[in-house]
């Protein structure tokens, strides 16, 4: 990663820099889009609150200031919409018991849904940066090790690799995996 992500939250302080903008929303829409539906929210009501909280962002990006975490000012604005919405709901359709049973089983523990997002969210980035910079062979093999959790010996077969090929493709995208990662957190933390 050229730039860490300090670096690009300096660059979207500049509200005309375009192209940090799309990278920003690239990455953080749609962890606040599946927040949002991991809390019980509808597809449409999750994509508004995703807008809103981009919208907040630009906003307040001019004052945000480090000494709050990234990770707690997102989730302090998302929670917040989120929470509102619920409510509003509630509010609208209170006889709705069973859409209450299942807001509230989504509900259960916000903190956990949040931290389970925003891991996922920047471990896909990570890969989608690391399989950019590494063949696609060698990408292929890890994915179907690694996340498809395919037998070696059928990955051998069908990419045309030797088994020891695909553990040391699975040994370097892990690596850089691991770097990608750091360099994000230093970034973020």
């Amino acid at each position: 990663m050229s730039r860490t992500r300090s670096s690009l939250l300096e660059r979207i302080r500049n509200l005309e820099d375009g192209p940090s903008w799309e990278e920003f929303d690239r990455l953080y829409r749609p962890l606040l889009l599946r927040y949002a539906l991991d809390r019980g929210l509808h597809r449409d009501e999750a994509d508004e609150i995703a807008q809103q909280c981009m919208a907040a962002i630009a906003g307040g990006i001019q004052g945000f200031q480090r000494r709050v975490s990234l990770r707690g000012w997102l989730r302090g604005m998302v929670d917040h919409k989120v929470d509102d919405q619920l409510r509003r709901r509630r509010h609208e359709a209170p006889a709705r018991t069973a859409d209450f049973q299942t807001e509230q089983a989504r509900e259960d523990n916000p903190a956990q849904l949040w931290e389970r997002q925003w891991n996922r969210t920047h471990l896909l980035y990570c890969l989608n940066l690391v399989r950019d910079e590494i063949s696609p062979l060698t990408y292929e093999a890890f994915e179907r090790h690694v996340i498809r959790e395919q037998p070696v010996g059928e990955i051998t077969e069908r990419l045309g690799m030797t088994a020891n090929q695909v553990y040391v493709a699975k040994h370097r995208v892990i690596e850089r995996l691991k770097k990608r990662w750091t360099e994000l957190a230093e970034g973020l933390i």
